[in-house]
């Protein structure tokens, strides 16, 4: 049989997005090989033939082999992995038992990011690191942190520094899924839990805009009855939250934002909220959900948190 030569093969290079995907993955069980266990089952096949192939056979096996590192190197690698089955086919290669991982459960997700949560509030915070970290924030948040009137990004400046720490603890841990956030919160991305405590610190000096999204302000006398009712005994008076126990300011909040979360909560994809705000988003109607969100947006910060008209983030200059 004439010698048989194997194609060389370069690692697929992951995006940002898929690299962090691949990160998380172990909260999913696996339940199948991956393609490069699989290339290996089939290169060793090529070379010792234990089934007793035939020259064309194998000739064949070999195209289909090499069109796969191809397919996979280009990012197909659903498509890959069918040019391989060929040849588990063709040289009866049996498939290597793959042990089924059990996913982390809630407990456990929530354990991880208290960890990195309570180790980060034990560390000194280096607000100028904290601004180099910020600088892959401002990608999206913007260089002032007042995030999108759209909803799609929150407003971030002013927000009490442990709900900062808290939040992005919870993203690295896999207790909160953002697509837009989560690969941001990586220790690629970021740096280790000292990465945290400095860019909390560093946001906690940016201030706040007031010129955030708001709702239609058409049914605010209800919007206020709900949040003196509802809302009031943890997020303040005014919106204004608590650092030390954790609830977020939402004074000043894009109100599409926190309609987003609220519908996130009602699904129970916002896995890391309280069992109260759980309980809450269920337990009001689409009417009283807009309304005491849109009274929320109008709450006003601190004349002191505020930003002069005009303001900009002269780290950014």
């Amino acid at each position: 049989m004439k010698c048989l030569k194997i194609a060389g093969i370069s690692m697929l290079r992951l995006s940002r997005h898929l690299a962090f995907a691949a990160a998380v993955a172990f909260a999913i069980p696996v339940l199948a090989n991956t393609f490069m266990e699989d290339l290996e089952q089939v290169d060793k096949a090529l070379k010792t033939n234990p089934s007793g192939a035939l020259p064309q056979s194998l000739e064949s096996c070999l195209n289909q082999r090499n069109h796969a590192v191809v397919l996979n190197k280009m990012g197909r690698e659903a498509r890959a992995r069918r040019a391989l089955d060929y040849c588990f086919v063709s040289l009866q290669i049996p498939r290597r038992e793959v042990k089924k991982v059990s996913p982390p459960t809630q407990e456990e997700l929530q354990a991880r990011a208290n960890l990195e949560y309570e180790e980060a509030l034990t560390l000194e915070p280096d607000v100028v690191n904290g601004l180099a970290v910020y600088r892959e924030c401002a990608a999206c948040h913007e260089p002032e942190g007042w995030g999108h009137t759209t909803g799609s990004v929150p407003q971030i400046a002013g927000q009490h520094r442990k709900v900062v720490i808290k939040q992005l603890a919870d993203f690295r841990a896999g207790n909160r899924d953002s697509v837009l956030m989560a690969p941001y919160a990586t220790v690629e991305s970021i740096g280790g839990t000292q990465a945290l405590a400095d860019v909390a610190e560093y946001n906690s000096t940016l201030e706040m805009s007031v010129e955030n999204g708001k709702g239609p302000g058409t049914d605010l006398e209800l919007g206020e009855s709900l949040y003196r009712k509802r809302c009031m005994n943890c997020h303040g008076e005014n919106g204004e939250g608590s650092n030390d126990d954790l609830t977020p300011r939402i004074q000043a909040q894009h109100y599409k934002y926190m309609l987003r979360q609220f519908q996130w909560m009602r699904d129970g994809k916002r896995r890391n909220v309280s069992e109260k705000m759980t309980a809450l988003s269920l337990a009001l109607d689409d009417r009283e959900i807009s309304a005491v969100l849109d009274y929320s947006s109008r709450l006003q910060p601190a004349e002191e948190l505020r930003a002069p008209e005009g303001w900009k983030n002269p780290d950014f200059d």
